[in-house]
């Protein structure tokens, strides 16, 4: 008698676990991931693979190769009042000067061996180099104007970099690429001070008190620097606190002497404009007058608030003002008689990646020493574990601190997915090797919605996100200097897309039972024709069981495609449908106690979603 046919559906949801052991996963998580690169919460059902990245401007991929080097620094987009649009503004670091002496030379000046005129307008933080060996200032060196004099004379052959120890800002001009500020104050060119090479981001923050759009940009370096679109100011512990348009844009009279002298954290909370993070003074947020950006002076109802800890970072929530330390939450609140109000949120629990603080989903997620937690429950409940939403992935996100430099780790927001990235890359890791993690909300249950995954072959140094024109606009700069546009395209900028989902072990409710392996239907949602690669394993990766070799699932589906907008910060083709007919079917074979299969994508194909499998197999025997 043949045997009877039996079958095993499993719909693709949970996202990546890594925690749970394998009968649990089997039993109580069938649709969960042991692996899961690339993919992303689908909205149809199941994982679906995500977009790629390209240059934002194809033409003019990297913010000015002749005069700077290094990552991007700063990234933002800003609804620039003055000229009615949207704007990108970057910031990288100035390129050293490089000399070959022929002679025994001592002066240093004019132009280098690239033909760049020695420009130093700010000669006391100016770093200089022998044959990659940095020089004692006035000891080894001294700067006048344009000039560096070496204390002992270069000989024949020896490379001298200066360092101006600087970076610029620039803004992407549409058909020309990214365009440097000018003016003749700090704010075009910004000194890096005692903190030279540190420096590794520039924060910012946008915010409209009645007087227009403006961006404040900290550094950690030097003052904080509020721009308009126009008009740049620094905010100065010396300042008088003066309006700019009382006192002339550019005049650097803002500030006043509750500012801080170099802060590296920036917030805007009941129209106040809050800094933070200062050298030295790290418990210490300054913030300025109400309404008023460009005043901190206490005689005008600015001040300083002690919480008591290191600030790693601050955001405003509803009604309060989140402060993380790395061991503690406090938060602020406005109180009309009373000023500002410090109460105790916890004390058993902080922020170990102070750009990990996102909102999403009605919430304020941040990166905590067991996982990624919401503010909402971290207030109601303490430390609870239950309210760590990343526990599938615990073991992974607490081994971020071993792996990677959590200082260099940025994060955005994709709003109309309820999705949010990490990037933890850095100029080392070659583009294709970066790591970072992918969350999604798949139900609206803060607690149980969430699903995570991998993300490798993204490279981040700072992000951006904002609606343009009411669509979702997702950059990112690279440590190359380049600025890309994510959510667009089949590449990862040209290269093949990397994608693996791995089922957990199926033991089809018995262990002890051998299953003849006879068919999977594999239920996809196709945005265009891919190959999907499926690999067989048996018993729970017992190297004596033999597995057949891998299987080639094709999808031949075509959607209709309608054509966007040619707007100039896509001009994408907006998918809709999908294949004909949903079923990818593949005959298989082998048996086991138990089964599992790993999907692999490696191509430049359009998004695909895996929505789920179903197994077709037949009893063997009992072990």
């Amino acid at each position: 008698m043949p045997d009877r046919i039996q079958s095993f559906k499993v719909i693709c949801g949970g996202g990546l676990n890594s925690n749970e052991n394998h009968l649990d996963l089997s039993e109580n998580n069938p649709g969960s991931a042991t692996r899961l690169v690339n993919y992303e919460v689908s909205l149809f059902g199941g994982y679906r693979r995500i977009e790629g990245f390209q240059p934002y401007d194809a033409t003019y991929q990297e913010v000015d190769p002749d005069d700077c080097e290094g990552r991007i620094l700063a990234l933002s987009i800003f609804k620039d009042d003055n000229l009615n649009e949207t704007i990108i503004l970057a910031a990288r670091k100035v390129k050293k000067f490089r000399f070959l002496a022929t002679f025994a030379q001592s002066a240093f000046t004019g132009a280098d061996t690239n033909n760049r005129t020695v420009d130093l307008p700010f000669s006391s933080d100016v770093h200089v180099y022998k044959n990659g060996t940095q020089l004692g200032s006035i000891t080894d060196f001294t700067v006048s104007g344009n000039t560096v004099n070496l204390t002992t004379p270069a000989a024949s052959g020896d490379i001298i970099e200066i360092d101006p120890n600087e970076y610029c800002f620039y803004r992407y001009v549409f058909g020309a690429g990214y365009s440097k500020y000018t003016l003749d104050h700090g704010a075009r060119r910004r000194t890096l001070t005692t903190l030279g090479d540190q420096l590794t981001k520039i924060r910012n923050e946008t915010f409209n008190f009645g007087d227009g759009n403006h961006i404040c940009f900290v550094d950690g370096c030097g003052p904080a620097i509020v721009f308009d679109g126009s008009h740049w100011e620094e905010l100065t512990v010396a300042g008088a606190g003066t309006s700019p348009d009382d006192s002339g844009h550019n005049s650097q009279t803002g500030g006043g002497d509750q500012c801080l002298a170099s802060p590296s954290l920036v917030g805007v909370f009941e129209n106040h404009l809050f800094i933070g993070g200062n050298v030295l003074t790290e418990a210490i947020i300054a913030h300025s007058a109400p309404n008023a950006w460009y005043d901190f002076k206490a005689t005008a109802g600015a001040g300083q608030v002690s919480v008591g800890f290191d600030v790693v970072q601050f955001k405003p929530f509803r009604d309060n003002l989140f402060v993380f330390g790395s061991n503690g939450i406090k938060k602020i609140t406005a109180d009309v008689t009373a000023g500002f109000i410090i109460d105790q949120v916890t004390s058993n629990v902080g922020c170990i990646a102070r750009d990990s603080v996102l909102e999403i989903g009605g919430d304020l997620v941040f990166l905590a020493p067991d996982g990624l937690r919401p503010v909402a429950g971290t207030s109601r409940i303490g430390d609870v574990e239950l309210e760590t939403i990343s526990k599938p992935i615990q073991q992974l996100l607490t081994d971020l601190p071993k792996d990677y430099d959590l200082d260099s780790l940025v994060g955005v927001v994709i709003r109309s997915k309820s999705q949010l990235r990490y990037f933890v890359g850095d100029a080392d890791t070659a583009t294709t090797d970066s790591y970072g993690f992918i969350g999604g909300l798949r139900s609206a249950d803060q607690r149980l919605g969430w699903e995570f995954g991998e993300l490798i072959g993204i490279r981040a140094s700072a992000t951006a996100s904002a609606y343009v024109n009411r669509q979702e606009l997702v950059l990112h700069g690279d440590y190359n200097g380049k600025i890309y546009q994510q959510e667009v395209g089949t590449t990862f900028d040209g290269n093949d897309i990397l994608a693996i989902y791995g089922t957990p072990y199926y033991d089809f409710g018995d262990t002890e039972v051998r299953k003849t392996m006879r068919k999977v239907n594999t239920f996809v949602r196709a945005e265009g024709p891919f190959t999907l690669n499926m690999a067989i394993n048996y018993d729970w990766d017992d190297p004596t069981v033999s597995r057949p070799s891998s299987y080639a699932q094709e999808s031949q589906g075509a959607p209709v495609r309608y054509k966007g907008r040619n707007i100039n910060y896509g001009g994408l083709n907006i998918n809709y449908g999908g294949n004909e007919k949903p079923i990818v079917t593949t005959s298989i074979q082998g048996s086991g106690y138990a089964t599992q299969l790993t999907f692999v994508t490696l191509g430049d194909f359009d998004p695909y979603s895996i929505q789920g499998v179903v197994f077709e197999f037949s009893i063997a025997g009992r072990r």
